[in-house]
């Protein structure tokens, strides 16, 4: 793949310009593309980044692009490597060269990693088809990853005679008798063909019968004495490693992937024969990061993404927002001297400074990527971030001035960000402006996508924004609940100060009578109180929401009597409580149906149930 025998290799130019998109230097990285259209890493490396950015933004252009690129590079990868260029090879017993060998592991590597990135993009979106498609591409990609990764393992022992730190030799995870997946390139195998580089199969148990053609064509090979086996060409040692980080990028992002999938969708998961592992995930990421390879920033990325991000929204550490803040700040520090000024790595080191609320902080250090970015789509991203450290103050004209000028930028969800300003609008005492909103956003009401749970979310909430009869505001505490409902849900609660924690309290305890739904204010209150240090507070108030919304009340907003029951379960078991704190679990896993937020739950409350094992 180099273009000339002193010549920097292409994998060395698609990694210069992933690290010139990062630093904020489209242009010149745009340059250095098209020099190199042809080069097969230059469009891979393309397509990581197209990835990450629409992984990062979620417009619906950005995610499309990417989708389209993924396509062409997984249709790229499958027609380099597929099983009739094997059977050419045979049959003419070309000479596979050092160079040639590490093309095709290569090319395996980026096909599975294709069909990873565009199988998390289709989960993300929340639809139940998406989840079906998503779980299909993620056992392709299963498939095709075993057989990469082991042939690059075994390739790596044999260079230096012991695995990578961290790391199993063989990346196949059993099946629940006990068996490892197909091999890809087997004669079985009619989603992928992968030749073996190594002339040898796993020994397998078929999921699928051999093509006639196959068998015939078998047969002739052995009669005529052509035969798959072949000496492994010499690599360069420096390439065995590249190559075991390129594996493991995707591997890990793989790994994470499948980990953090509802277990509703885990179920179907582990028929198809596959699971996640995410600490095999963050293993081979961390391993990623370091090396050469284009993949290292882009594995820092998501780490970052991860501890940042994925932790504090799904709760996988339940109230600790700040577990992954530690190894965040240090893979911040690693990157320092590269990328100190990359609009991206001051995104996440606001993420740091909220997740330890240092609000201040991380407004500064949004506006300084918003300064340095050239992207609309990073600047909209930061400017998310500020809107949200906004509503954690209880900055209530703050925020809502952050939240129009993102209703009106942003192509991803104009309802999300206009029912956002509503809310603050009325929690300022704001009415004639919540009303001029609320018109607007009548008009797109039918429009929104009852599919996803964001959707499903604002389409319960509009109706609640205004009375029914009148068409009149509510009162001021009534919005501010709102906003608190909004706190909590996201997760953000545990970053807002003590002063605004009590404050949150207060209001609470005093809006019974106004609240939105019937138990919110309780529910609210449990939370206000348990990140006040007062858990037998919590407690008792997670224990009253529940009590005033059973029996008669438990039809409706059904989202607020099974997050009471995952926090009363919760905070029991953390308490020497464990046996009750399981029932409230299981009840919050079994009872309840298509509410707000449902599979965000269950991702927690599958963690708790498991941290009890």
């Amino acid at each position: 793949m180099a273009t000339g025998e002193g010549s920097t290799k292409d994998w060395n130019i698609a990694r210069t310009g992933i690290s010139l998109l990062l630093n904020n230097k489209i242009e010149e990285a745009e340059a250095l593309f098209t020099e190199h259209p042809h080069s097969f890493h230059v469009k891979a490396g393309r397509c990581f980044v197209l990835f990450m950015n629409a992984l990062m933004t979620f417009e619906d252009d950005k995610l499309q692009q990417a989708m389209l690129l993924l396509k062409d590079m997984e249709r790229e990868c499958a027609s380099d490597i597929g099983w009739l260029k094997s059977v050419k090879s045979k049959v003419f017993r070309a000479e596979e060269t050092g160079k040639d060998y590490v093309n095709k592991l290569e090319r395996q590597i980026v096909l599975a990693d294709s069909q990873v990135c565009s199988a998390i993009l289709t989960l993300l979106q929340q639809e139940l088809t998406g989840y079906v498609r998503g779980g299909w591409m993620l056992r392709k990609a299963w498939r095709v990853y075993q057989h990469a990764y082991t042939q690059i393992s075994q390739l790596y022992y044999r260079t230096y005679g012991t695995n990578p730190t961290g790391f199993s030799p063989y990346c196949g995870t059993p099946t629940r008798n006990g068996s490892s997946l197909q091999s890809p390139q087997s004669p079985e195998s009619s989603e992928w063909s992968i030749p073996s580089c190594n002339g040898y199969t796993n020994n397998v148990t078929p999921v699928s019968s051999p093509s006639g053609l196959r068998s015939s064509l078998s047969m002739f090979f052995s009669l005529t004495g052509i035969t798959s086996e072949q000496q492994t060409p010499f690599v360069e040692p420096t390439e065995v490693t590249r190559l075991m980080s390129a594996a493991s990028f995707g591997y890990g992002i793989y790994q994470l992937c499948v980990s953090l999938l509802p277990p509703s969708l885990l179920k179907v998961i582990h028929f198809l024969g596959f699971e996640g592992d995410r600490q095999a995930g963050l293993t081979a990421l961390m391993y990623a990061r370091l090396s050469e390879d284009m993949r290292a920033p882009l594995a820092t990325l998501s780490l970052l993404w991860y501890h940042t991000i994925v932790r504090p929204f799904f709760a996988l550490d339940g109230s600790n927002v700040k577990a992954g803040v530690v190894v965040a700040k240090q893979l911040i520090a690693e990157c320092h001297a590269e990328f100190h000024n990359s609009a991206l790595f001051l995104f996440f080191a606001g993420r740091v400074e909220r997740l330890e609320s240092n609000v201040s902080a991380a407004l500064e250090a949004y506006g300084k990527a918003v300064e340095t970015s050239t992207q609309r789509e990073i600047k909209l991203l930061c400017l998310h971030e500020v809107a949200w450290c906004h509503l954690i103050r209880l900055s209530y004209e703050e925020a809502y001035r952050s939240l129009l000028q993102l209703q009106h930028q942003s192509r991803w969800s104009k309802s999300f960000y206009a029912y956002l300003a509503m809310v603050c609008c009325g929690a300022n005492g704001k009415f004639d402006d919540l009303l001029t909103t609320y018109d607007k956003i009548l008009h797109w009401f039918h429009e929104m996508n009852r599919e996803t749970q964001l959707g499903a979310f604002i389409l319960r909430r509009v109706p609640k924004l205004v009375e029914k009869d009148t068409g009149r505001p509510y009162t001021i505490l009534y919005y501010k609940l709102l906003v608190y409902e909004l706190l909590y849900l996201w997760n953000a609660m545990p970053s807002c100060s003590i002063e605004s924690l009590r404050g949150i309290l207060w209001d609470c305890k005093r809006s019974h009578s106004e609240e939105p739904m019937v138990g919110l204010a309780a529910l609210l209150e449990g939370a206000a109180s348990f990140y006040l240090g007062d858990t037998e507070a919590a407690i008792k108030s997670y224990r009253n929401c529940l009590k005033r919304r059973y029996p008669s009340n438990d039809e409706y907003d059904q989202h607020v009597s099974a997050f009471a029951l995952y926090e009363l379960g919760s905070n029991l078991c953390n308490n020497n409580n464990p046996n009750e704190g399981k029932s409230f679990l299981l009840k919050a896993q079994t009872q309840y149906r298509d509410y707000d937020f449902e599979s965000r739950l269950n991702v927690r409350i599958h963690s708790a149930l498991k941290n009890l094992q």
